[in-house]
């Protein structure tokens, strides 16, 4: 009976130490990356850049990003990714992370629309 009580014992030890492991390293084996780790300018390419390519807008050239009277602050950047106007989509991964709104808005910022884009 004492050899069957320590090998459920330690089958029990070592199921709650898998899915400790799984639970830590979900994000990495899922492909998601810590929003920590992405800069401003990897957020833009996976959510902004095939449509405001170079700081451009493919949908209305006349409001390219860069310049955009929607980074004059962080809160109304923060407002227009809340609500999207027309066909733009809502990233919902992004605008409810704070940390890449801010980083988005950063690089956003830095942006210069280059001619013809």
């Amino acid at each position: 009976m004492k050899s069957t009580l320590n090998s459920t014992s330690e089958s029990a030890t070592a199921a709650i130490f898998l899915s400790a492991v799984l639970f830590c390293f979900a994000p990495v084996c899922s492909g998601e990356e810590s929003s920590n780790k992405r800069t401003g300018e990897d957020i833009y390419k996976q959510f902004c850049s095939s449509c405001h390519v170079a700081g451009g807008n493919t949908a209305k050239p006349s409001k390219p990003i860069a310049g955009s009277k929607v980074l004059k602050s962080i809160a109304t950047f923060q407002e227009y990714l809340e609500n999207p106007p027309g066909h733009m989509p809502y990233y919902k991964t992004v605008v409810n992370d704070k940390s890449m709104v801010r980083k988005l808005y950063e690089y956003c910022k830095k942006l210069k629309q280059t001619q013809g884009a």
